[in-house]
């Protein structure tokens, strides 16, 4: 029951920690808030071997009624349609497009969208991806308007 009390302590302490430093964020139109683990750029490029592989793996992790249960086997075409960085968001993002092939042959276009913090932890980046005329519910927009700058 110590080792409880204890912990739940070390959690209130850290609870607080944080929202002091959140609190002394600074304020200041034009300053930054989130602090980049990177020097520029702040993301990978669209052709990366990495981006290829977590967009195949978003893609991969959709419920197989959503895609039929075909993944990504190929990504060509590849090309960075938009970066924006220090705008109205200081998140900066990467918004590419190319061209995926199924498992099934068929090709389709890819649209997808690289957020600096946005992985499951927040510590790296994240990656959200939709493939044109397989949006079936919805989900970014039907014509994937969710992922494009």
């Amino acid at each position: 029951m110590s080792s409880f009390r204890n912990a739940s302590r070390l959690c209130i302490a850290a609870a607080m920690l944080v929202s002091a430093t959140a609190l002394g964020a600074p304020t200041v139109a034009g300053e930054r808030v989130y602090f980049a683990t990177t020097a520029e750029p702040r993301l990978p490029s669209c052709d990366s071997a990495s981006v290829q592989s977590a967009v195949a793996g978003h893609i991969a992790s959709a419920d197989t009624l959503y895609y039929g249960g075909r993944t990504i086997t190929a990504i060509d075409r590849i090309a960075e349609v938009a970066y924006k960085a220090d705008g109205i968001s200081p998140v900066a993002r990467r918004y590419c497009a190319g061209v995926a092939t199924l498992t099934d042959g068929s090709r389709h276009s890819l649209h997808y969208a690289l957020v600096e913090y946005g992985s499951f932890t927040g510590l790296t980046w994240g990656v959200d991806a939709c493939l044109d005329d397989l949006d079936r519910w919805r989900v970014h927009d039907g014509i994937c308007r969710t992922v494009r700058p």
